[in-house]
C-alpha cells in the first residue's frame, strides 16, 4: 500500500522508499497510472504495476487528513477499498504501513485502531477472500507497540 494524495505523489516516507527501490521504471509506471486515471478521490484506491519491486502490484490510496469531517470513516473506507482491490486481483498478501499517522497527522493510536478495525470488519463480512497474509510495515518501536496492543484486543 502506498498512502498518497489525489495526484499519487511519492513525496512522503513510503513513497520515497518505493521510488528509491523501484527506480525510474516504478516512477514512470506511477506517472502513467495517474495520466490514465486522473486524480484519486479521498479514500480512493487504485492498483498499479510495481516494476523494480519484489511485489507485482502496489495499491495507491488517497488517505484522509486528520481533523476533516468524517476522516475516521474515510480511513476505514480507504482500508476497505484497498482490501477489495487486492481480493479482486486475487492477491494472497497485502502490506499496510501505518498509512495515515505520518503523512496526514492522524494520532498513531487512532490510526492503528481504525486500520485494524477496518481489516477485521472486512474479513467478518467477506464470504471468501484470496488474502492469506496481512502485513503491517512499521518503522518505529512506538508504532509496533501500539499495533500489538490493538491486535491483542481482537476477539479471534
Amino acid at each position: 500500500i502506498n498512502p498518497t494524495n489525489a495526484e499519487i505523489d511519492l513525496k512522503e516516507d513510503v513513497g520515497n522508499a518505493l521510488e528509491k527501490a523501484g527506480g525510474k521504471k516504478f516512477l514512470d509506471a506511477v506517472k502513467e497510472l495517474f495520466k490514465s486515471n486522473g486524480p484519486l478521490d479521498v479514500a480512493g484506491a487504485i492498483l498499479g504495476q510495481a516494476p523494480g519491486l519484489p511485489a507485482k502490484f502496489i495499491i495507491h490510496c488517497n488517505i484522509p487528513q486528520w481533523g476533516v469531517d468524517k476522516c475516521e470513516e474515510q480511513l476505514e473506507k480507504t482500508v476497505m477499498n484497498c482490501l477489495t482491490l487486492a481480493d479482486e486481483k486475487k492477491l494472497k498478501s497485502i502490506a499496510f504501513p501505518s498509512i495515515v499517522s505520518s503523512r496526514n497527522c492522524f494520532p498513531k493510536h487512532i490510526a492503528a485502531q481504525l486500520i485494524i478495525k477496518a481489516i477485521a470488519n472486512y474479513f467478518d463480512n467477506a464470504i471468501s477472500s484470496s488474502l492469506k497474509n496481512i502485513f503491517f510495515v512499521l518503522f518505529d518501536s512506538e508504532s509496533i507497540g501500539i499495533y500489538v496492543q490493538e491486535m491483542e484486543k481482537l476477539d479471534i
